[in-house]
C-alpha cells in the first residue's frame, strides 16, 4: 500500500512476515547516514596508494608557435595554460628559478662568522663610548681613548660602512685635545679631518668655551672656502664598485669631484675580491689611487650554472627533443628544478588560420642518464578568437594530468614530432 505521506513494505525472513512502515524523508535520511562510510571506503579502498604520494612537479615551458599566429594569441595560450594547470591537484607548476630544496635541517642556517675588521669595528665603537664617558672625569684619558679608536677605525677602513662613526671620532678627540690643553695646532687638525670627511659635522655647543668654539667656527669657514678637490681610483678587478666616503661612485675605475681637501675614505668591493680600502690625505686638485683587491681562493666544487627559459627555447621551437644539446639542456633544466615532467606545447596555424595546440610531455631521468622519454598529447583545436579557450585548455589539461597518472605506460616518441615540420 503506498499514498502520498508514507510508504508500506513486506519482508519476507523465512516463515515470518515483517512490515515496515517509514516517512520518504526519513527514509532518505537514515539511508544516506547509513551508506555514506561504506561509499566512502569503496572510493578509498578502489584508489591506487601511488595516487597518495603527492602531486608531480611538472615544468611548463614557454609554448612554441608555427605558422601565422598572433603573437598576442601565443602569449594568451602560454598564460592561461599555466593558470589553468596550476589548479590541478595532481600536478605542481614550477618554473625555471625554482631550486630543488635542500636534504635534511634546511631551516637551520650556521651563523657567519665575523671578520677580523667587523670585531675591530665593534672594538672602535666601545673605545669611542668610552671615551664619552670618560671625558668629564680626566679629559686627558679620553683624549687617548679616543686617538684608540680613530686607530682602530681607519686601520678597518676596507670594511668600515658607516663613516659617522669615524667623523665623530675625529670631532670628540678635537674637544678632549682642547680639554687636555693639547694645543691648538692640534684642535684644528682633528676638526679638519672631520669635516673633510663629514661636511655636515656639528659638535654640541652646550657647555663648551668660546676658544674652542670658535677654532671650529674658523675650520668651517675655512673649508667652506677652500678650492674643490677629487680623487681617481684605478685598479684591474673586474665588476669592482668603488666608493668613497662611504658613497658610491661607479665601477673600476671611478672618479668622485667636489671633496673638501683632508682626510678621505677609499673602498673598493667587488665579487670575487675582498674589501680594500684607505684612508688617504688629499691637498692637490686630483689625488690617484691605484686599488689593489686581493681576490679570493675558493675551495670546493665548480660553479652551477643554472638555465633560464631562454635557454631553452631553441629547443621548445625546434621541437629537437632528441638532439644531443638540447637533451642535455631538458634533463639539466629538470633536475635544476627538481621537476618530475617537462611540458612543451606547440600553437600551429593552418593555412585557413585555424588554431591547433599540440602537447609534448618529457619525463626526467633516473640519475646519471640522460635518455629522456617523451610521449605526445592528443591535440585540441582552437577557434579563431580563442573564445572557446577555457573549455579547451582545461581538456588538454586534464590530458596532462592523465599521461603523468600512467607514464611509463605510454608510447614514447622517438623522432621529432611532425607537428614541427614544416612552416
Amino acid at each position: 500500500m503506498r499514498d502520498d505521506s508514507c510508504t508500506l513494505e513486506t519482508h519476507h525472513a523465512g516463515s515470518e512476515s515483517v512490515h515496515l512502515l517509514w516517512e520518504p524523508s526519513t527514509m532518505r535520511t537514515s539511508l544516506v547516514s547509513t551508506m555514506l562510510p561504506t561509499l566512502v571506503l569503496i572510493t578509498m579502498i578502489g584508489v591506487p596508494m601511488a595516487a597518495w604520494s603527492g602531486p608531480k612537479r611538472l615544468l611548463v615551458m614557454p609554448t612554441a608557435a608555427r605558422g601565422k599566429v598572433p603573437t598576442v594569441h601565443q602569449r594568451r595560450i602560454q598564460s592561461e595554460l599555466r593558470r589553468v594547470l596550476s589548479f590541478r591537484p595532481t600536478v605542481k607548476v614550477t618554473k625555471d628559478s625554482d631550486r630543488p630544496q635542500a636534504k635534511g635541517r634546511a631551516d637551520s642556517l650556521k651563523a657567519r662568522k665575523s671578520t677580523r675588521l667587523e670585531r675591530q669595528i665593534e672594538a672602535a665603537d666601545k673605545l669611542r663610548l668610552a671615551g664619552m664617558d670618560q671625558m668629564k672625569a680626566s679629559p686627558k684619558k679620553a683624549y687617548a681613548t679616543f686617538k684608540r679608536a680613530i686607530k682602530l677605525y681607519e686601520s678597518a677602513a676596507p670594511e668600515l660602512v658607516d663613516m659617522t662613526k669615524l667623523a665623530d671620532a675625529y670631532a670628540r678627540a678635537a674637544v678632549a685635545s682642547h680639554w687636555s690643553h693639547a694645543g691648538p695646532g692640534n684642535v684644528k687638525s682633528w676638526f679638519n679631518k672631520g669635516l673633510a670627511l663629514q661636511p655636515t659635522l656639528v659638535i654640541n655647543r652646550r657647555g663648551q668655551s668660546k676658544q674652542l668654539l670658535a677654532l671650529f667656527d674658523r675650520a668651517v669657514t675655512k673649508m667652506k672656502k677652500q678650492k674643490k678637490v677629487g680623487i681617481e681610483v684605478l685598479g684591474n678587478a673586474k665588476g669592482a664598485t668603488v666608493f668613497v666616503d662611504g658613497v658610491k661612485v661607479g665601477g673600476l675605475p671611478g672618479r668622485k669631484l667636489n671633496l673638501n681637501p683632508g682626510t678621505h675614505v677609499v673602498q673598493v668591493r667587488g665579487p670575487g675580491h675582498k674589501p680594500w680600502g684607505r684612508v688617504v690625505t688629499v691637498l692637490r686638485t686630483m689625488f690617484t689611487v691605484r686599488a689593489r683587491p686581493e681576490p679570493i681562493k675558493t675551495k670546493g666544487p665548480k660553479a652551477v650554472v643554472y638555465l633560464t627559459f631562454d635557454d631553452l627555447q631553441g629547443c621548445a621551437d625546434s621541437g629537437d627533443f632528441f638532439a644531443k644539446g638540447c637533451r642535455r639542456q631538458i634533463v639539466h633544466m629538470l633536475r635544476q628544478t627538481d621537476s618530475d615532467y617537462a611540458l612543451f606545447s606547440l600553437v600551429k596555424a593552418d593555412r585557413y588560420g585555424r588554431l591547433a595546440l599540440h602537447g609534448y610531455l618529457a619525463t626526467r631521468p633516473p640519475k646519471r642518464r640522460r635518455n629522456i622519454n617523451v610521449v605526445a598529447l592528443p591535440s585540441v583545436t582552437l577557434a579563431k578568437g580563442l573564445f572557446d579557450l577555457n573549455g579547451k585548455l582545461a581538456t588538454f589539461a586534464e590530458r596532462v594530468t592523465k599521461v603523468c597518472g600512467s607514464y611509463p605506460y605510454n608510447r614514447s616518441l622517438s623522432r621529432k614530432p611532425r607537428a614541427y615540420k614544416g612552416k
